[in-house]
Order: structure tokens, then C-alpha cells, then sequence
């Protein structure tokens, strides 16, 4: 190709190119978005007034629940699971903190068993001293739940009987008669199907009738919101 021929078409590209400066478009720059963590809930127990009682947490998304549970209760320390065993490597732990680590593993259908602070293989038998006579597990406190849901928990009472009711500005919306698996002195577990007639706070209460006239023994409050 001749040197005019090339330089002809060189000036055709300039000029397509300048084309008058609004043909052209400035490239687009999307707009940057900040999304927060995903989260996951989970359950912890904490030693709130020398018991046991569980509450939901927010975590972020993760598949190492142990630690994830360890950090929401403000225990920094590494944890392996062996053999149903979970390794809390810290050297020393209160009391209450052994019951909540311990409580709070155990949920886990791979943990039978604890190591913590030199004690070795403690199961949920060995913090009893902070187990409530009945303890809700779910719903835990704040909560919103359906109209329909599941309360359960586990419980050491008198033929394993207790009642589960829902009530709301001291008014009974639903109230029934459960059976845990074992009774008193063993401790066995217990679940319900409560249905609420309306939307709104409520109260979740569990306790023991007693023997000699009915009236509630080792009662158990969580509020949670009914939603619509």
C-alpha cells in the first residue's frame, strides 16, 4: 500500500474520531455498594442471675459453629472437635463460664464432651448446679415467632408434668398440659405446638403444676413478639 494511501486513511480515523466530542460516550463507572455481613443465628446459653438460660445471637455466616459460639460468649479461645470431644484451649474459666461454654457446645449434635481449664470430658451432668428445674431453650427471649410454633426446652420435674402457657398482659391466650420424657430426679426433654390467636408481645411460660392445688412451681418466662 502506498505511503499516500496511508496516510488518507489515518486522517479518515481522526476525524471518525473526534466526530464532534458528543458522539462520544464516557465510559460508565458502576456505582460501588456496601452490603453488610451475612448472619446467621445462634444459640447460646448464658448464666444471667446464677441460671442457665438461652438466647439468639446474630454471627456472621460460618460453618465453624463452635468457635463462631465461643466468640458470642466473649470466650477467646481456639476450639477443635475430636472424637465427640471439644478441645477449649484456655487455661483457666469461672465457673459460669464452664457451664455456658459447656451448655452452649453441647448443643452441637458432634460435641458430647468438653475439655476446658485442666477438666476433662464434662458433659451437661456436670453443670447442673446452673440448670434451671425448667429451662425454655425455644423460642429464646426476643424472639419473633409465627402464629404457630414450637416451644421445648428440658425440665426435672414431679412425674414430668408441666404446663406450658401463653399469656399476654396477664391473660392466658393458650394453655396445655405436657410431658417431658422422664421426670424428677432424672432430667428429661419436652416440646409443644403453641398457636396464637393474634399478633403482638407475648409471654412464653413454663412451670411445674403442683401436686397439693395446681398453682406454678418453677415458673419460666421468654417474651417474644407474635407476628402477623
Amino acid at each position: 500500500m502506498s505511503k499516500h494511501r496511508l496516510s488518507l486513511l489515518a486522517l479518515v480515523a481522526v476525524v471518525a474520531g473526534c466526530g464532534g466530542g458528543s458522539n462520544t460516550s464516557p465510559p460508565v463507572t458502576e456505582p460501588s455498594t456496601t452490603t453488610a455481613a451475612e448472619t446467621m443465628p445462634l444459640t447460646v446459653f448464658r448464666v444471667e442471675q446464677g441460671a442457665l438460660q438461652a438466647r439468639t445471637v446474630q454471627v456472621p455466616r460460618t460453618r465453624a459453629v463452635a468457635g463462631a459460639a465461643l466468640t458470642a460468649l466473649g470466650i477467646d479461645a481456639p476450639v477443635t472437635i475430636e472424637g465427640g470431644t471439644a478441645h477449649v484451649r484456655s487455661s483457666k474459666a469461672t465457673d459460669e463460664q464452664v457451664a455456658e461454654i459447656v451448655y452452649t457446645l453441647t448443643q452441637f449434635p458432634s460435641v458430647q464432651r468438653v475439655d476446658i481449664a485442666g477438666r476433662s470430658g464434662l458433659t451437661r451432668a456436670d453443670v447442673a448446679a446452673f440448670v434451671p428445674v425448667i429451662l425454655i431453650e425455644q423460642p429464646t427471649a426476643g424472639s419473633s415467632v409465627p402464629p404457630t410454633f414450637t416451644v421445648s426446652g428440658t425440665a426435672s420435674v414431679f412425674e414430668a408434668t408441666l404446663v406450658v402457657e401463653l399469656r399476654r398482659d396477664g391473660a392466658v391466650l393458650s394453655k396445655q398440659t405436657v410431658t417431658a420424657s422422664e421426670g424428677a430426679p432424672a432430667r428429661g426433654t419436652f416440646s409443644a405446638s403453641v398457636h396464637a390467636p393474634s399478633s403482638g408481645p407475648a409471654a412464653v411460660v413454663a412451670y411445674a403444676p403442683s401436686a397439693e392445688d395446681g398453682t406454678p412451681q418453677h415458673e419460666q418466662q421468654v417474651a417474644v413478639t407474635i407476628t402477623p
